[in-house]
């Protein structure tokens, strides 16, 4: 039985509580699961599966210049909700996310730039020209 993990920013934040999410057949069953998910991370403890059916969304179709609008459904998808008791299950997606996360730096607006930069002008004790409404004073 063939199970991937689903990549989006829910799974992703589900992943600090050892919650792993997958799509799985919709034909699947909890044994199944269990079983597909041991065989593919053998170190890895299973706590609960839980299982969810989506149902497939209705599109409008155009099927043809005046047969207008059809209905065609997208599939139904079931995701599996596995709690993992011991050991940790390596996505690559979310690997690459968590490093490049760490990697960049965090970038500072201008208000937190000239913020920044008032507080140094001060400790280094040099005043500041102030600007007046004259135009010439400068």
């Amino acid at each position: 039985m063939l199970i991937t993990p689903r990549i989006s920013e829910k799974s992703y934040k589900l992943t600090v509580g050892n919650i792993y999410v997958f799509d799985v057949p919709v034909s699947a069953n909890k044994a199944e699961v269990i079983a597909a998910i041991k065989a593919q991370y053998p170190d890895v403890k299973i706590a609960d599966v839980r299982l969810m059916i989506t149902k497939g969304k209705a599109k409008a179709v155009n099927r043809g210049k005046r047969s207008r609008p059809g209905v065609a459904t997208r599939k139904d998808v079931k995701k599996a909700y596995v709690t993992v008791r011991e050991g940790k299950i390596e996505i690559a997606a979310f690997n690459e996310v968590a490093n490049q996360m760490q990697s960049e730096p965090t970038k500072e607006t201008k208000v937190e730039s000239k913020v920044k930069a008032g507080a140094e002008t001060k400790k280094a004790g040099l005043l500041t020209r102030r600007r007046t409404g004259n135009r010439g004073d400068k």
